[in-house]
């Protein structure tokens, strides 16, 4: 245990050194390591509706085509972690499984993008800056890994205040334009999806679109709107109507097309 938090005190150290340097993010990598055991680890700042930017991350570039390049281009928006950075209602500390819509797992946000990227387990530290509306160093473990324990969720726990204080002082100074950030009242998702669909759905087939998208049952979409499931039922059959479509892996990939075209 001595030995462990001297690895620990060291690697800390230097990523307290590299504040501000290009080295950081592989100093943050080696601080996170002597901790816990994870495969990826990336860094992305967002900044309302705008693409993210990824600051960091330690995957190969054939890898990276997948969990870095295919995200930004769009389903990022589909993403909890993404939701989570403009919710600045959320805590530090975020995981996957924890956040992830009730049928997220069998969304297409899910199938066709989250499950090419081999990852298992996700978890993330979310940082406040004043030039980004949230930043999200997230670890994961691939799938042939265990995902994160009781142990290793404690041990981040106990380190996410020190690091969260580095990482914000080191990317306060990343993107120093501030941009534009979140309009209040405004979903990214949907004035996305409502420039897409150019007036055809209202905005109720809107949020139940959205809410399908990031992996909501029906019961869920009837929940958080407080309709019915019913209503639900019918502002589906409307959606498919009007976009001509007749499945949720049509709507996830018109989606992805109208994007590319934004």
């Amino acid at each position: 245990m001595d030995q462990g938090f001297a690895a620990w005190n060291s690697a800390l150290a230097g990523a307290m050194k590299a504040v501000g340097t290009e080295s950081f993010g592989q100093s943050l990598e080696a601080a996170l390591a002597t901790i816990i055991d994870f495969d990826v680890l990336m860094v992305f700042a967002y900044r309302g509706a705008e693409k993210p930017v990824c600051c960091y991350h330690n995957i190969d570039p054939k890898r990276a085509r997948t969990i870095i390049d295919a995200y930004t281009a769009g389903p990022y928006l589909l993403d909890p972690f993404y939701g989570a950075a403009l919710d600045t209602k959320k805590t530090s500390i975020l995981r996957l499984k924890d956040m992830a819509p009730d049928h997220f797992y069998s969304s297409e946000y899910y199938r066709q993008h989250y499950v090419l990227t081999g990852i298992r387990d996700e978890v993330g530290i979310l940082c406040r800056t004043p030039n980004w509306t949230g930043i999200v160093i997230s670890f994961t473990r691939p799938v042939t890994a265990p995902a994160f324990g009781r142990r290793d969720l404690s041990l981040i726990r106990g380190a996410e205040p020190l690091l969260r204080t580095i990482c914000e002082r080191h990317w306060s100074v990343v993107g120093s334009d501030t941009g534009a950030g979140p309009v209040p009242g405004h979903d990214p998702i949907n004035d996305t999806l409502n420039r897409m669909t150019n007036g055809v759905l209202t905005p109720r087939e809107i949020e139940v679109t959205s809410l399908i998208l990031r992996g909501h049952s029906n019961a869920s979409i009837a929940a958080t709107l407080k309709i019915t499931s019913g209503t639900v039922k019918i502002h589906r059959k409307n959606i498919h109507q009007k976009l001509n479509i007749t499945s949720q892996a049509e709507l996830f990939g018109l989606f992805i097309r109208k994007l590319a075209k934004l």
